[in-house]
């Protein structure tokens, strides 16, 4: 098949099924790169039963979030919906399988959901690849393929893979040195709002056998508005930078923990005395003092950093960008990732990048950033005093970690490239993996721990144990034998479970039946954490979003305050407020008048019924405890 070029889904899905038939198996890459319109055509041509069985292999199948049926929720979502995600193609057999009808023809695999996404999912559930993120290289050569396609953008010479080198910079030359007729079609949809990378990135033109390319396909990419970032997570993060070496390599992911990390390390390469500051106010034992005395720093980063990571966030541009990424290899690279996802800030951030400083980013295959394999002493060197930093959900009480899947099977998210990167820090002499886990979560207006005595399920296995890091501390498990270990998580666990934990710990026999919690432990509060924080929140030093964020001052107000309401209800739709009283409610409206502005976003501001009078005081209560007084 020469390669041709398109200008419409019909016609190149035609050309298809006349090249390979009726039953079709199809690759796309994870996230953002997956060609929309190629892919919605396909589905739609096997739920008409045109196409016989299309069977689909990728990963993390993003959409617009849904407002939900909560009606406080809808008022404020569903104009940010509209607004951040009105231009964004939705994949059709992500609304089938949403709406749980999908048919039998068709068949998803993945190897990676959205986080918590797919639990209700039982056709998700069901057909979840579990694989390492670099052995999905080997599963698509296996999956004898008739189809691979791609969302590129357009450059000079050739075409730019930009948000996905990761597994199709090694394919796309495998499939094509592979002289048999029945080796995969490679398609390929432009998208000119795609950024480009550059570089490595760039493959040549007649690396696919057909483009589709016209104008009518270009559309925004799926980004999520950076939310508030918790005293909590910033706690981590604070503890996480101080881990980090100077002159070392650092690998972080997205969201909240994530941004967290990259706003501490910014902080203490500018401000080092407020960074010790703030550490010192947030209380450090003698073991993680030592701990940061051998392997991290509390100074600036006069060598600076580099990143080997998978995905390529925002922070990490932000690190660049102030300086903290800045030791070069290759002559000029200060970071060497897969694929990138983000904010549509970060997107603009991309696409406004000069040639110059689009050179210090450089893409590359998965294979890559993940293994040591390759080059192995090129990449030692490299990746010289490595920080992996990765987050769980919870941490077992001998050391193992889970981070995708519940203990009765169902899958939360998916391994990725977690394992690879741990199993790397113990490869490198000098590498440590760095777990980031909240001593606690709530659901449901309850409060569980996330170190735990056991669990049904891990995603790390005990002996990969390494450093763990709560908002209480950072807990040193590797060659530590099992009393330590549980001793360590106890210095790092909400005080309100210290006690069963070591109860448990007792009748394993982990723990000397005299052996008591040590004070200090005994004050892992919530309360402690916020304190610490509070002084640094007044006066601008902690940030609300530390990287900004597509939601004005006022719908992040509403996003807090709603989290709160949910917090202590599971049910504010029904409006089930059990620690609010008639009072609190009535005082909540006699306070109304500066919420004039949230309460008109949220068209509450003229209430004409019962039900909306009752929300509206709902809102204003939950703002008055999110809100600071101005």
């Amino acid at each position: 098949m020469e390669q041709i070029k398109y200008q419409d889904t019909a016609a190149l899905v035609d050309a298809v099924i006349a090249e390979r038939g009726r039953n079709l198996k199809v690759g796309f890459p994870l996230g953002l790169g997956k060609p929309v319109a190629i892919a919605n055509e396909l589905v739609q041509r096997a739920v008409a039963g045109e196409i016989e069985t299309l069977e689909i292999f990728t990963a993390l199948s993003l959409s617009a979030p849904s407002a939900g049926d909560d009606e406080l929720r809808k008022r404020l979502m569903e104009p940010i919906i509209d607004r951040l995600f009105g231009d964004v193609p939705t994949l059709e057999y992500v609304k089938l399988r949403a709406a749980g009808e999908m048919p039998d023809s068709i068949r998803v695999n993945e190897f990676y959901y959205p986080p918590g996404s797919l639990l209700s999912s039982p056709v998700a559930q069901q057909q979840y690849t579990s694989v390492n993120f670099t052995d999905a290289y080997r599963q698509m050569q296996d999956a004898d393929l008739d189809l691979v396609g791609q969302m590129v953008a357009p450059c000079d010479e050739g075409w730019d893979l930009s948000c996905n080198t990761d597994l199709s910079k090694e394919l796309f030359p495998s499939f094509r040195e592979n002289a048999r007729d029945d080796r995969p079609l490679l398609v390929a949809q432009v998208n000119r709002r795609l950024p480009p990378m550059g570089n490595l990135a760039v493959v040549e033109d007649d690396t696919f056998d057909a483009v589709l390319d016209d104008e009518s396909f270009d559309h925004d990419l799926f980004g999520l508005p950076s939310l508030p970032v918790t005293d909590v997570e910033y706690a981590i993060g604070l503890r996480v930078a101080s881990l980090l070496r100077d002159g070392g390599t650092v690998q972080i992911g997205i969201g909240g923990l994530g941004d967290s990390v990259a706003w501490a390390s910014i902080l203490r390469h500018e401000e080092p005395a407020k960074f010790q500051q703030i550490l010192d106010a947030l209380g450090q034992g003698r073991q993680e003092q030592k701990l940061v005395e051998n392997w991290g720093g509390l100074g600036r980063f006069e060598e600076g950093l580099y990143a080997s990571t998978e995905m390529f966030v925002e922070g990490l541009l932000h690190m660049a960008k102030r300086g903290v990424l800045s030791r070069e290899v290759d002559g000029q690279t200060v970071l060497h990732g897969a694929f990138y996802l983000g904010s549509p800030q970060f997107y603009d951030k991309l696409r406004a990048l000069s040639d110059s400083e689009r050179n210090r980013y450089s893409m590359r295959s998965v294979r890559f950033t993940n293994l040591l394999y390759g080059d192995e002493q090129e990449k030692r060197r490299q990746r010289r005093d490595a920080r992996f930093i990765n987050s769980a959900m919870l941490v077992t009480g001998l050391g193992a970690a889970v981070s995708d899947g519940l203990e009765d099977g169902r899958v939360v998210s998916g391994v990725g490239g977690q394992y690879e990167f741990v199993a790397m820090a113990h490869a490198l002499r000098d590498g440590r993996s760095v777990m980031m886990v909240p001593a606690t979560r709530e659901s449901g207006g309850e409060i569980s721990s996330n170190i735990v005595w056991n669990y049904g399920h891990c995603t790390i296995p005990r002996h990969l144990r390494d450093l763990v890091v709560t908002e209480y501390g950072v807990a040193d498990l590797r060659g530590k034998s099992d009393e330590e270990i549980v001793k360590a998580l106890v210095d790092v666990c909400d005080a309100r479970f210290q006690k069963e934990f070591v109860e448990k710990a007792k009748a394993a026999g982990k723990l000397r039946g005299d052996w008591k919690i040590p004070e200090r432990a005994r004050q892992n509060r919530p309360e402690s954490i916020a304190e610490s924080l509070s002084k640094y929140r007044a006066d601008g030093t902690v940030p609300r979003c530390p990287f900004g964020s597509s939601l004005s001052e006022i719908e992040l107000d509403l996003v807090e305050a709603l989290q709160h309401l949910k917090a202590i209800s599971d049910d504010v739709r029904a409006l089930r407020l059990p620690e609010i009283s008639t009072d609190n409610l009535a005082g909540a409206v006699r306070g109304s008048d500066r919420w004039g502005s949230h309460l008109a976003r949220m068209g509450l501001d003229a209430p004409t019924s019962l039900r909306e009078r009752v929300l509206k005081r709902a809102v204003v209560y939950g703002l008055k405890q999110v809100v600071k007084e101005q």
